[in-house]
């Protein structure tokens, strides 16, 4: 399994409810509402790497 989704599923991640995350060397690298901003803001910090980008939904859909 990949070590940034291990590390996204571990994360709290509830300062980024709504919100678009990047996933690079298990950190979050960047987040916003828009997808397309945040891969290029990770792929511009980390070129070559692999990055996980996933939204992290909203409080009423989150399921723990």
């Amino acid at each position: 399994m990949d070590k940034n989704y291990q590390f996204f599923m571990k994360a709290n991640v509830e300062p980024y409810v709504g919100q678009w995350i990047a996933v690079c060397d298990q950190r979050i690298v960047s987040h916003g509402k828009d997808v397309k901003r945040v891969f290029k803001e990770a792929k511009e910090k980390y070129p070559g790497r692999r990055v996980l980008i996933t939204r992290v939904p909203d409080k009423e859909t989150m399921i723990f």
